[in-house]
């Protein structure tokens, strides 16, 4: 499906450069391309670019029929475009057969399953988590939890088969003489005292109080933009005001994305990010609590102290209707890394009611890959899984790439004091950037280090490989930079017999900090600034420099 927006002036509906050269192929993608719903501009630059299917119809046919008549269009755009369509009604026949059925509680069960693995413990202070079925007294405070906020909002939405509630699986597990309920708030945001007295109350004669905390549909859908990052203001206060009767509390959240820790998270034993867990998540939430299921799930962005934190914030939503992708490669961790900045939370962490331990690392290299071997052990008392991750720093630094970025990972699931080995393999691509000269994908030569952990800032273990790489000498001339010149391998050598004459014959020499003025300074400014090569001399250089190294 193609977006609304322009991509570099053109309609990504029209432009043949994203659906059909990257798309198709670059990709290999053989499928179909439909439009966002109104997102075709013009009929037949869309058809020509690439776009098989205009949704919703908007009975402009005749402009592709006056385009073919008119010789503006070739009927075999058309065709290959008619072609595709039909190609997908063949592919999704067996789906739309008559009698077709499925286990609906055994889909329940699996989507239970994904839910729990798919949580996120954050904080765990004291082990206040897990708790006993019928070991303690328990207040369930917040709409959210009878209310669940499960899926996103607008075209996202779709009708459950069945819907689970986090309360009614508490319930079952804790039993209802040991539980009580308050809502403690509205999802208007509205301040309510009278509910907060109750859910106040609801935590002081508790053993443990849960707080179910998140986004209302209405802060976050498709169609427009979150302005911040915090959760609304009255559960905030909802929480000081729980958290100083009952400190063990513990927190359980519902949002589309990420929200703020940072500013409340003192006023909480325990975090669970659930995020939008689908129509078993009730259930999957119960099932964490209460340690039946051992979270196991990572963080798959950062969570940043403030929204200001967030590498595009300076430049989304942008202006005049024109974004600039200001951040380029440095998305999410990979610029909170490379900028040492101060997280709540990196990319990747997760806690478990056990620990885990890296025992041992090897790493293989090919002439441009790698294979990891990575021994885990669990630690801990109880079974459980986690997720060893492999990052791949370039140690030339010569490139601009980030510190660091996931190249591989792997989860695995042990009983307590049970160690396994896991293979990850690094091929290519994991140590590729995109050469603009080349249009292609290079790969520098030089040491690489291999660092794995169990999150972007928890690194165990490190271990440096050297790769030939796949990057030929590129060619000098006189605009290319002196700094460009001294780091090539011929001119290098020839650029400094050339100045080494120089001094010898009583030129003007170079200081130390002219010369790290001049790393960007093209060579042949070296003739115009008179510091002592000529114009001539420069063609010469440009010369010698294009004979391979001896």
């Amino acid at each position: 499906m193609c977006s609304y927006n322009k991509i570099t002036g053109v309609y990504s509906s029209q432009n043949h450069w994203l659906l059909t050269e990257v798309l198709r192929e670059q990709w290999g993608f053989d499928g179909l391309v439909v439009s966002d719903w109104g997102a075709v501009n013009d009929r037949v630059a869309a058809l020509v670019a690439g776009l098989d299917l205009e949704m919703p119809p908007t009975g402009t046919d005749t402009q592709i029929v006056d385009a073919v008549r008119g010789g503006d269009l070739d009927e075999s755009v058309l065709t290959t475009a008619a072609e595709r369509l039909s190609t997908l009604v063949q592919r999704t026949a067996a789906a739309r057969t008559e009698g077709h059925t499925y286990d609906a509680e055994r889909h329940h069960e699996l989507a239970r399953t994904a839910a729990a693995e798919s949580a996120v413990l954050l904080a765990n202070d004291g082990e206040l988590l897990p708790l006993t079925p019928g070991g303690q007294t328990v207040a369930v405070i917040g709409e959210f939890a009878c209310s669940p906020r499960y899926q996103g909002a607008g075209s996202s939405q779709v009708v459950p088969t069945k819907l689970d509630n986090a309360l009614d699986a508490i319930l079952d597990l804790e039993g209802a003489d040991r539980v009580t309920f308050a809502p403690g708030f509205t999802f208007d945001g509205t301040p309510d005292d009278d509910m907060v007295t109750e859910a106040v109350d609801a935590a002081r004669r508790a053993d443990v109080a849960v707080l179910f905390l998140g986004l209302p549909s209405a802060t976050e859908s498709e169609g427009f933009d979150r302005t911040d990052i915090e959760l609304p203001a009255d559960q905030i206060a909802l929480l000081e005001a729980v958290h100083g009767a009952n400190p063990n509390t513990v927190v359980v959240l519902a949002n589309g994305g990420v929200v703020s820790i940072a500013s409340w998270k003192d006023h909480a034993a325990a975090i669970l990010e659930g995020w939008l867990l689908g129509q078993a998540g009730g259930s999957a939430i119960a099932d964490l609590l209460f340690g039946i299921t051992n979270p196991s799930g990572r963080l798959t962005e950062t969570i940043p102290l403030r929204l200001q934190d967030n590498p595009s914030y300076l430049h989304f939503p942008g202006s005049q209707q024109h974004v600039r992708y200001g951040e380029g490669l440095y998305v999410g961790y990979r610029y909170y890394d490379s900028a040492l900045r101060e997280v709540a939370y990196p990319f990747g962490f997760g806690l478990s009611y056990t620990t885990f331990d890296i025992t041992d690392t090897s790493v293989e290299a090919g002439e441009n890959s790698a294979e990891v071997t990575v021994t885990v052990r669990n630690s801990g008392d109880r079974a459980g899984s986690t997720v060893v991750q492999v990052y791949v720093h370039d140690a030339s630094e010569s490139i601009d790439r980030p510190e660091q970025e996931l190249k591989g990972f792997a989860k695995v699931h042990l009983d307590p004091d049970e160690s396994a080995t896991v293979n990850i393999t690094l091929d290519t691509r994991a140590f590729a950037y995109w050469s603009v000269a080349a249009q292609d994908w290079a790969i520098e030569p030089g040491d690489y280090e291999i660092r794995v952990g169990f999150s972007s800032r928890d690194i165990a273990r490190t271990d440096t490989i050297t790769l030939a790489g796949n990057v030929g000498v590129g060619t000098l001339d006189a605009m290319s930079t002196i700094g460009e010149w001294l780091a090539h391998p011929v001119g290098s050598a020839v650029l400094g017999a050339a100045m080494s004459a120089a001094a010898g014959e009583g030129a003007q020499s170079v200081s130390p900090e002219m010369m790290a003025l001049a790393g960007s300074m093209p060579l042949g400014k070296l003739a115009t600034f008179g510091l002592g090569i000529t114009e001539e001399q420069v063609e010469q250089l440009v010369a010698a420099a294009a004979q391979p190294a001896s």
